[in-house]
C-alpha cells in the first residue's frame, strides 16, 4: 500500500487520532491519487492509520481506520450509517421535526460527505472526487439502512455546485417540510443551497421562546427567513434584509404557508452595511438582531470576511439595539475558533455599551462533532444582551 510520512513535528496530533492528513503536514508521499487508501506513518515507521486521498480545501485525505485496510466495501459505510441513524433515534421519533442530518461526515466516522434527510428526500453532499469515488458503495449502504422517497446528490467539489437525482421517483420542488412545528420550502435543485441552513435549528427553537419588552426583529443576510419565521410566530414584527431578490420569494412563500401576515413585514433587498446605515439615519430600533453572514463574499462595493468584517457588523448594529434587547451573533466560518470568536465580540463590544453574554450555542445533535477534528464544531452563536448605561 502507497505511504504518507509524516513531519517530525506533526506526529503527535495523528497518534492522538487526528482525522485530517493536510499538505503541511506531509514530509514524504507517494504518487498517491484521488480515492486511493494510503497508510500514514511517523518517521520512525510507527503505523498511524489507513486514511483515503480527498483533496479538500487544504486538506489531503480523511482517515478510515486506525488499522490497516486494504479496502473500504459497502459493508463498511453500513456500519457507520447504521450507527450514525441509531445516535438519531429522538429525530427519527420526533413529531415536530422531519427535516435532519443523517450522517455528517468526520463526526460519524468518516470525512468527505454528508447526508440530509428533508422528509424522506435524501442529499448527499459530495465534498472531494476523493470520496465520489466510492459513491457506489455509499448510496448502496443508504439503501440498506434508511428509508427514503428519493435520494439527491450535490457536487461541490467544483466551482459550480451541481444537482444530481440519484432515484427514478418523480419529485415536484419545492417540499414542504417540518421543524419545530413550523412550515419551511424545501427545493434539492435551487444551487448550492435547498433553501433551509438545517444547522440553525436549535437558533431558530430559540427564537421561539425569546422574549423582550418591544416586538421588533432584524434579520440580516436573511436568505430565505427561517429566522424570521420562528421570531414572526414569537409575534415579533420582522424586517429582513437580504442582497439577493431571489430571497425576497423565498421569505415570502416561507411567510405564507405558515400563516403569517406577510403585510406585517418589512422586505429590503440591500447590503447588510447599507442596511445598517439606512435604519441609523431613520431612526429605527429593534429589540432583536441576528447577523449571520457567509465566512466570504464579495460585491460591487466590499469584499467581506468574518475575519476582518465581523466586528464591523457589530459596531453599526449596536446602536440600533433597545436596552434589554439582543444581538445573535452566528458564523460559520470553521477557520474561526469559539474563543477567538468571543473575544472579538467582547473586545468590540466593551468601547460602546454595557453588554451580557446571554448564551453561547453551536451545532444541534445531529450535526455530530469529533475533538479529533476541531473544525468540525464550526458553527458558533452568542447572543449578547445589551444593557442600560
Amino acid at each position: 500500500m502507497k505511504r504518507v510520512t509524516l513531519k517530525r513535528n506533526k506526529q503527535e496530533k495523528f497518534k492522538q487520532g487526528y482525522l485530517l492528513i493536510e499538505n503541511d503536514d506531509i514530509y514524504q508521499k507517494d504518487d498517491i491519487h484521488e480515492g486511493e487508501l494510503f497508510t500514514v506513518q511517523s518517521d520512525t515507521a510507527e503505523h498511524l492509520g489507513t486514511f483515503y486521498c480527498g483533496l479538500q480545501n487544504r486538506g489531503f485525505g480523511w482517515k478510515v481506520d486506525s488499522d490497516f485496510i486494504s479496502a473500504i466495501d459497502t459493508n463498511y459505510f453500513i456500519k457507520l450509517f447504521e450507527l450514525a441513524k441509531a445516535f438519531r433515534t429522538s429525530l427519527f421519533n420526533a413529531t415536530d421535526t422531519n427535516a435532519f442530518r443523517l450522517y455528517n461526515g468526520e463526526g460519524d466516522g468518516l470525512g468527505g460527505f454528508t447526508i440530509d434527510n428533508y422528509d424522506g428526500h435524501l442529499l448527499i453532499q459530495w465534498y472531494s472526487k476523493g470520496i465520489y469515488q466510492y459513491k457506489t458503495a455509499i448510496v448502496e449502504a443508504i439503501v440498506q439502512v434508511f428509508e427514503y422517497k428519493s435520494i439527491f446528490e450535490k457536487l461541490r467539489y467544483d466551482k459550480n455546485v451541481t444537482t444530481h437525482q440519484l432515484t427514478e421517483e418523480k419529485v415536484e420542488f419545492p417540499i414542504m417540510i417540518l421543524e419545530n412545528n413550523l412550515n419551511y420550502m424545501i427545493d434539492l435543485n435551487e444551487g448550492a443551497m435547498t433553501g433551509l441552513f438545517l444547522d440553525q435549528r436549535d437558533v431558530r427553537k430559540k427564537l421561539l421562546k425569546i422574549d423582550t419588552k418591544g416586538k421588533e426583529f432584524l434579520n440580516l443576510f436573511a436568505y430565505s427567513g427561517g429566522f424570521s419565521i420562528a421570531a414572526a410566530t414569537n409575534n415579533y414584527n420582522t424586517t429582513n434584509v437580504d442582497i439577493a431578490k431571489r430571497s425576497i420569494e423565498l421569505m415570502e412563500q416561507n411567510f405564507a404557508i405558515n400563516d403569517i401576515d406577510i403585510t406585517a413585514q418589512k422586505f429590503f433587498t440591500l447590503d447588510a452595511f447599507d442596511a445598517l446605515k439606512y435604519f441609523n439615519r431613520h431612526l429605527n430600533t429593534f429589540d432583536v438582531i441576528v447577523i449571520d453572514p457567509p465566512s466570504f463574499s464579495r460585491n460591487k462595493k466590499k469584499v467581506f470576511s468574518v475575519k476582518d468584517n465581523y466586528h464591523e457588523l457589530i459596531t453599526a448594529a449596536v446602536p440600533l439595539v433597545n436596552y434589554n434587547g439582543y444581538l445573535i451573533l452566528s458564523t460559520n466560518a470553521s477557520n474561526i475558533q469559539l474563543k477567538q470568536f468571543r473575544t472579538m465580540i467582547e473586545e468590540t463590544l466593551q468601547p460602546i455599551c454595557n453588554f451580557e453574554i446571554e448564551s453561547v450555542m453551536g451545532l444541534p445533535k445531529d450535526f455530530k462533532t469529533t475533538d479529533k477534528y476541531k473544525a468540525s464544531k464550526y458553527l458558533k452563536v452568542v447572543t449578547v444582551k445589551i444593557l442600560p448605561e
